[in-house]
């Protein structure tokens, strides 16, 4: 029985990740990958985010250098409408966002230590808003549809904040 799950299940996920769309300012998504969009009390586009502990005393996540550019191109979020932003870089509910800039980040040899990191903090409770939207992944690289996703009031997005 558990065999027959399994095997439907990957079934199913390689049927979600053969139909991929083209993106202008995003990579085409991959079926595991999440569909995060959200609000924040600032503008911290341009600020490279760590994730806390949930009671935000300790970093737990945070990225290389070289995990906030592809190809080049800086992993900031993409601007929505009405100040929403789709994440690119793997946020959560405890994310902090940093004084550090995804361009000033992305040239560094290497990560600054956990202290300096937490030194850098900015904001700690950055999140008005966070949804998680993965029940519409194959409209992740279609800007337009997902600004439409935001004026339909996020249906069938999960809220988390």
């Amino acid at each position: 029985m558990h065999k027959t799950i399994f095997i439907l299940v990957i079934s199913m996920l390689a049927a979600c990740n053969s139909s991929k769309h083209s993106v202008s300012e995003a990579a085409a998504p991959a079926a595991n990958e999440p569909f995060l969009i959200y609000k924040t009390v600032a503008d911290y586009s341009q600020n490279v985010p760590v994730i806390l502990n949930a009671d935000k005393t300790m970093i737990v996540s945070y990225p290389s250098p070289s995990d906030v550019s592809v190809n080049g191109q800086l992993l900031k979020p993409i601007e929505l409408e009405n100040g929403y932003l789709l994440d690119r870089k793997g946020i959560s509910m405890n994310v902090a966002f940093t004084s550090y800039t995804y361009e000033a980040y992305s040239k560094l040899d290497v990560a600054p230590s956990i202290d300096k990191l937490k030194d850098r903090i900015i904001d700690d409770d950055p999140l008005l808003e966070f949804y998680d939207c993965s029940r519409h992944l194959k409209i992740k690289g279609d800007i337009n549809k997902v600004n439409s996703l935001i004026a339909d009031e996020f249906k069938g997005c999960v809220r988390i904040k």
